[in-house]
């Protein structure tokens, strides 16, 4: 008997040491710092994911996740389920409508923000 649980630790230790973290840049339409903390949060509660960071200048998030949790078609459509386009999928019409005002497109162009004229 003991050799039996032994032999099913072992494997199961096996199996979990095949998982390996790969990391994936999805390319958003993310703008701002609101647009960054929110997509951050969201896919850090994402199974398998162990760490993202998204650059505003590039409007890249960058995701580490266990290829054997998730996979990046889920991880597109999650990006998607939050509000933002992801590579080529179309946001959610309603998560974007949830988004922030400034969040939204066209939010931080000039026209939008217009600076104040001197008198």
């Amino acid at each position: 008997m003991k050799k039996l649980i032994l032999t099913f630790f072992i494997a199961a230790f096996a199996f979990a040491a095949q998982a390996q973290v790969k990391t994936i840049g999805i390319k958003t339409s993310a703008i701002c710092e609101m647009c960054k903390e929110t997509l951050e949060k969201d896919l850090t509660f994402e199974k398998g994911v162990k760490s993202v960071n998204l650059d505003l200048e590039t409007k890249v998030l960058n995701i580490a996740y266990l290829d054997s949790k998730t996979d990046p078609d889920k991880l597109r459509k999650r990006i998607t389920m939050v509000g933002y386009n992801a590579d080529s999928l179309k946001r959610d019409p309603k998560a974007y409508a949830k988004l922030e005002e400034c969040c939204k497109d066209g939010a931080h162009d000039d026209d939008f923000h217009p600076k104040k004229k001197d008198n």
